[in-house]
């Protein structure tokens, strides 16, 4: 095969895409189908991108290919680059479109994997808009890009807020570690904590009159989520947000060590950014998400 392009001329991108989609299809006409032109466009793209390597690129079997060497290596080379365009053109695409997607922004990762995710589905469903939900712990700019903050200890001064709700804290353990330590004193009592929370079992203690340092931890974790997943495991009590363990109470892997509930003294509270472009579907969503909380409480 002759070398026919100029070596100034750049990469064809539109062929590099239509060869990667075939190497995806391993078919000239799913390939064609995927990108919404012809099997003889598709063809075509191709023919470009062999002349521009001076090489062939795949071997043709009937209605299926097969990469040459040439054509492997380049697939493996910019077959994640190709992805990365593409998806970044889709996100580019939809941020025009005022009314069907929201990005929301949460201080609180283990409420929003325990409370938040799960519930987003039907949310969609129901209204239409695409959730897209990211975690930072960094105190929002206001030239950050987001639609709604859901946090308990951050502020986004001037914006739009819903108090959520409360926070409430309870003790909870595995049936099995309730059983054989519930009647030893508190300060026998072996807990796991969160580095992420570090406040709740002072505020405990304080409530059980009981000094922090007394209490007997026996393991630590990043983040309150996989506290709860130890303490369902057995591997102590936890002191947590009430809202974290709902399911687990109810579906008796963790139950209550007793009946004490201590108010923390924050809130629960969601913002609409002052500068998002969907401020009215942010709203309804903060409206949805303080109702779908009372329902669960």
């Amino acid at each position: 095969m002759s070398n026919t392009h100029d070596a100034g001329n750049d990469a064809p991108l539109t062929a590099l895409r239509a060869f990667v989609t075939a190497g995806r299809h391993g078919n000239f006409t799913r390939a064609a189908a995927a990108l919404g032109i012809t099997q003889s466009a598709v063809s075509r793209h191709v023919a470009t991108l062999e002349a521009f390597a001076d090489c062939r690129l795949f071997i043709r079997r009937g209605s299926t290919i097969a990469f040459t060497a040439a054509g492997l290596q380049l697939y493996e080379a910019v077959k994640d680059a190709v992805s990365t365009i593409e998806l970044t053109m889709q996100l580019l695409a939809q941020r025009g479109q005022r009314h069907d997607r929201l990005k929301v922004r949460t201080s609180m990762p283990s409420f929003a994997m325990t409370v938040v995710i799960p519930a987003l589905g039907a949310y969609t469903a129901t209204h239409g808009v695409q959730i897209d939900l990211i975690t930072s712990l960094s105190p929002p700019q206001p030239s950050d890009d987001f639609d709604v903050l859901i946090t308990r200890d951050l502020v986004l001064p001037g914006a739009e807020s819903w108090e959520l709700a409360r926070e409430v804290l309870v003790c909870v353990g595995s049936p099995g570690r309730v059983a054989a330590h519930q009647a030893e004193p508190a300060e026998r009592w072996p807990m796991v904590a969160a580095r992420s929370r570090p406040d709740v079992i002072a505020t405990w203690a304080i409530a059980a009159e009981v000094p922090a340092d007394h209490f007997q931890v026996v393991a630590t974790y990043d983040h309150l989520f996989l506290a709860v997943t130890a303490a369902v495991g057995g591997a102590g009590f936890l002191v947590v947000p009430q809202w974290l363990v709902l399911d687990q109470i109810e579906d008796g892997t963790l139950v209550l060590v007793d009946e004490q509930k201590i108010g923390s003294g924050a809130s629960y509270v969601a913002y609409v950014h002052a500068h998002s472009a969907h401020a009215q579907s942010a709203g309804e969503f903060c409206r949805w998400l303080k109702g779908m909380l009372r329902e669960r409480a």
